[in-house]
């Protein structure tokens, strides 16, 4: 009887070894697959600099899902505030300074959306 058994749980063993698990395969919903292998995300900022970190991080995020780095092919920045980006940078500038004076705060014209970067890269 224990001859019998060794060979059905030799199978059973070599079974669950060559069982492979395999990368999920839905992309962050903030990830658009693109054809020929390229992704496209998008990251938004108050400030430029902002806006390209949170694209480069969600392409990182993308790309980790492979276990590759991204490699970017196309990174685009544009300001798209309410009002023009220079009248943004001057009610920011005077807001700081009167804030530096009195105490108070004036607000501002920015918003964290302000500044949109978007890339394009591959996951190698």
């Amino acid at each position: 009887m224990k001859y019998f058994l060794l060979p059905v749980i030799a199978t059973l063993l070599t079974a669950c070894a060559s069982s492979t698990t395999t990368a999920p395969t839905t992309l962050p919903s903030h990830t658009l697959m693109k054809e020929g292998g390229l992704y496209q995300t998008s990251g938004y900022g108050l400030v430029q600099d902002d806006s390209e970190k949170s694209a480069t991080f969600n392409a990182n995020q993308s790309c980790s899902m492979f276990k590759k780095m991204p490699v970017v092919t196309k990174i685009e920045s544009k300001y798209q505030g309410t009002v023009g980006e220079d009248v943004n940078k001057t009610v920011n500038m005077v807001s700081g300074i009167l804030k530096s004076m009195t105490g108070k705060n004036y607000g501002t014209t920015a918003t964290d959306k302000d500044y949109k970067t978007t890339l394009e890269f591959r996951c190698q």
